[in-house]
């Protein structure tokens, strides 16, 4: 992220002598191994996640105060990362960051000035948009090179989760209903409605969702669980029937699923089963996860520790 500061110095008359000044434009909040952070920076990076929050620094100090320690707190690590990737050569084009748009853009199935338009009512334009993919390639790209060859799962724990969690659930099928909610609907309350019964979900699918079969209350009928994506199936396992999943998301999206009926395979002997190739790798990414969160955690803390970082009052 490029930092601009300009001195100016303060015109003054050679028969007054009067001295010079320096007068930065903006003051500095931050120093990363040398590269700034400007609180012109950090305000609007904060503005925008308080208007995310819909947070009202007047009405609540105090929450506002800590969401700008931890949009302070993002923008050091996401410096440090920075810094990191030229140090390893790991280079991230605009065309890429290019491709990366252009799949949000067309996940979200909004003309791109309606998507455009929709993020600057929160505060994002769209150079901070691309500034935040930028940063999120070079993540997953740093990641990749020195996280995700560290992560192991084993055979044996893919069979053991296997036979403990899928072995006759995963034979089975589940009916579910899916919402896919537009990027300019306010899904969190459109979810705290279908909990509290003020809308049915079948009545929030009509009204709202942009997936598939809105008009009959998003049901997608039954699917064999083993056909299902691993993020599906990990959410369905600890759903009983009736019931609808948080807000989940989706690409650009955001979305929410109910499970409306459940079938699991009888007489299954789980005592030696093991999943099919597909299943396994499948369970793989489920096991995967976690870990990958826990282990990019501790190599940015790793990175962090290393750094110098000059918190500015």
């Amino acid at each position: 992220m490029r930092t601009l500061f300009i001195s100016l110095a303060c015109a003054a008359s050679l028969l007054s002598a009067q001295p010079v000044f320096a007068v930065p434009v903006s003051r500095i909040a931050a120093v990363v191994n040398g590269d700034m952070i400007t609180v012109r920076e950090l305000d609007k990076a904060l503005q925008s996640e308080l208007i995310a929050q819909k947070l009202d620094p007047a009405k609540n100090p105090q929450m506002a105060a800590e969401v700008r320690k931890a949009v302070l707190d993002k923008m050091i690590n996401d410096k440090i990362l920075l810094q990191e990737a030229e140090k390893e050569k790991i280079d991230v084009s605009d065309a890429d960051v290019d491709s990366a748009l252009d799949r949000i853009i067309k996940d979200s199935q909004l003309s791109r000035d309606v998507f455009f338009k929709q993020l600057e009512k929160e505060g994002v334009t769209e150079k901070v948009f691309r500034d935040r993919l930028y940063v999120q390639l070079v993540s997953q790209r740093l990641m990749s090179r020195n996280v995700v060859s560290k992560v192991v799962v084993t055979e044996d724990e893919i069979n053991d989760y296997y036979r403990k969690n899928m072995a006759g659930f995963a034979s089975g099928r589940a009916r579910v209903a899916m919402l896919i909610y537009p990027v300019d609907v306010d899904a969190d309350k459109w979810a705290a409605d279908i909990a509290s019964g003020k809308v049915s979900f079948r009545d929030a699918v009509r009204a709202v969702s942009i997936g598939p079969n809105p008009q009959d209350g998003g049901d997608l009928g039954f699917m064999n669980l083993s056909d299902m994506a691993p993020g599906m199936m990990e959410q369905i396992s600890m759903m009983k029937k009736g019931d609808v999943s948080p807000v989940l998301s989706m690409n650009a999206n955001k979305a929410q699923i109910a499970l409306l009926d459940f079938e699991e395979a009888e007489n299954v002997d789980n005592s030696s089963a093991v999943p099919d190739p597909q299943t396994a790798m499948r369970i793989e990414q489920i096991l995967r996860r976690p870990r990958l969160q826990e282990r990019f955690q501790q190599y940015t803390a790793q990175l962090r520790d290393k750094a110098l970082v000059d918190i500015r009052k």
